[in-house]
C-alpha cells in the first residue's frame, strides 16, 4: 500500500462524503421549503426529477472528461462547483429559482460518483480492491449522518436556508485535492493514447455497446436504474415520512434519519467484507438488495416506538443503501482503465440518475392515492428485488483478481 494509493481513499472519501453531506440538507429542507413557498409535494418531486435529469447528462461529461484529462482535476472541478451552487440554495427566493439551483448542483455532483469510484479502483491492492471501494460507499450514510448533525440545529434556530450555506465551505476543499491528491497511475501510463483522443472521445460510448460489453452494459444500466429508482423514492422522503406519518417535529426527523445513517455504515462494511472475502460482488449485492427490501417492509408495518424506528430504519439502511458498498467495486471490475470512468457514469450513475428523476415526482402521487406505507411496499420493494435479478446477469467476476488497463 503506498502513501500516494492511501491518499487518494482518503480524499475521495472525503469528497464523496461532503458531497452526500451537500446534496442531503435538500431532503432535510423539504418541510420548510413546502411551508415557505406553499407547494405540496408535487412541486418537490418535480425539482428534484429536473435535477436528476441535468444528472443523468451531465454525468457523462464528467466520465468523459475523467477519461480524458484525469481524475483529479475533473474531481476537482465537479465537485467545488456543485458545492457552490448548493451554497446558493439558501438565496433562492421562488421555487424556479431553485429548481435551477436543484438541476446545478446536483447535476454536477453526479460526477463525483464515478469519478472517486474510478479512482480509488485504480489505486487499490487487488485483493482488497472491494474493501477500499465499501469504505468509500461509506460517504453515502457518512454525508447524511454529518449533514443531519449540522441541520437539525440550524433547522431549529435559524430556518431551512441556512443549512445550505454549508455549501460554501467546500470549495476549499475541492481547490486542495486539485493541489495535493496525485493522479492515478494506471491513468497517467495510458497518456499517450489520451493524446492521440485530442476532445471528449465520444466513440467510448459506441464501445460499451459493442458485443464484447453489450450484455453487461446492458445489464448494469437496469441495475442501476431499479436501484436508484427506489433510492429516490424513500431517502429524500424519510424525513417527510417520519413527520408526517410518525408525527416528529423536523428537527427531531432529521436527527433520527442521521443516527441510523450512522448506524448503517456498519452495514456497509459488512457488505465490503463479504463481497471481498467471503462471497463474490455480484451475489453479495443481490443479497443485500433483497435484505433491504425485507427491512423496509418491516420498517414501515412494525414499530410502534421511536427506538423502534431507529432500529428498524438502521437496519434498512444498512442492506438497502449498504448494498452501495458493493456495486460500484462490482462495476469498476467489468471494464478497462481506458473507458471505466466513461463506462460507470454511463452504466450506472447516468441510469441511477434517471431513475432518480422519475421516482421523486412518482412517489407523491402513489403516497396521495394510497397512503406512505402502502406506496413504499408496493413501489419500491419489487425495484429492488429487480436490481438483485439484473446483478445475477452479470459475469461472475472473482473478487481480489486485479483490474484491467485495456
Amino acid at each position: 500500500m503506498s502513501r500516494s494509493a492511501l491518499s487518494i481513499l482518503l480524499f475521495s472519501l472525503l469528497a464523496w462524503t461532503v458531497s452526500n453531506l451537500d446534496q442531503s440538507l435538500f431532503g432535510y429542507a423539504v418541510p420548510g421549503i413546502a411551508a415557505e413557498f406553499g407547494v405540496g409535494l408535487e412541486t418537490i418531486g418535480l425539482i428534484l426529477s429536473v435535477s436528476f435529469v441535468a444528472a443523468a447528462v451531465l454525468v457523462i461529461f464528467a466520465g468523459l472528461a475523467a477519461d480524458r484529462y484525469g481524475r483529479r482535476f475533473t474531481l476537482a472541478a465537479v465537485l467545488a462547483a456543485s458545492a457552490l451552487f448548493v451554497g446558493l440554495h439558501g438565496y433562492a427566493t421562488t421555487p424556479m429559482r431553485l429548481l435551477v439551483l436543484r438541476a446545478l448542483a446536483f447535476g454536477l455532483a453526479a460526477g463525483v460518483a464515478p469519478i472517486t469510484s474510478v479512482y480509488v479502483a485504480e489505486a487499490a491492492p487487488a485483493r482488497h480492491r472491494g474493501l477500499w471501494m465499501g469504505v468509500l460507499q461509506c460517504g453515502y450514510p457518512l454525508g447524511w449522518f454529518l449533514a443531519s448533525l449540522l441541520a437539525a440545529p440550524l433547522l431549529l434556530s435559524h430556518g431551512w436556508r441556512s443549512i445550505f450555506l454549508v455549501g460554501f465551505a467546500v470549495v476549499p476543499l475541492a481547490l486542495a485535492i486539485a493541489w495535493r491528491l496525485p493522479e492515478s497511475d494506471r491513468f497517467a501510463r495510458l497518456a499517450a493514447v489520451r493524446a492521440r483522443a485530442g476532445g471528449l472521445n465520444f466513440q467510448m460510448l459506441q464501445v460499451l455497446f459493442a458485443k464484447d460489453y453489450r450484455r453487461r452494459s446492458i445489464a448494469c444500466m437496469l441495475l442501476f436504474f431499479a436501484f436508484g429508482s427506489a433510492y429516490a423514492g424513500t431517502a429524500f422522503y424519510f424525513p417527510t415520512y417520519f413527520v408526517m406519518v410518525r408525527g416528529y417535529s423536523p428537527s427531531e426527523a432529521a436527527a433520527l434519519v442521521g443516527s441510523s445513517n450512522g448506524i448503517a455504515v456498519l452495514g456497509y462494511l459488512l457488505a465490503a467484507v463479504v463481497g471481498e472475502y467471503v462471497w463474490n460482488r455480484r451475489n453479495t449485492y443481490a443479497l443485500w438488495c433483497a435484505l433491504g427490501a425485507m427491512a423496509l417492509l418491516g420498517l414501515m408495518w412494525i414499530p410502534t416506538t421511536h427506538t423502534a424506528d431507529l432500529l428498524l430504519f438502521a437496519i434498512t439502511g444498512a442492506f438497502f443503501y449498504g448494498s452501495n458498498a458493493v456495486v460500484g467495486a462490482l462495476l469498476t471490475d467489468l471494464y478497462p482503465t481506458s473507458i471505466r470512468a466513461t463506462a460507470y457514469a454511463v452504466c450506472g450513475s447516468a441510469p441511477l440518475s434517471i431513475g432518480f428523476a422519475f421516482f421523486p415526482a412518482i412517489v407523491p402521487l402513489v403516497v396521495t392515492a394510497v397512503g406512505w406505507q402502502r406506496a413504499f411496499s408496493f413501489a419500491i420493494v419489487p425495484l429492488l428485488l429487480i436490481s438483485a435479478v439484473a446483478a445475477l446477469w452479470l459475469p461472475n467476476v472473482r473478487s481480489g483478481d486485479d483490474i484491467a488497463d485495456t
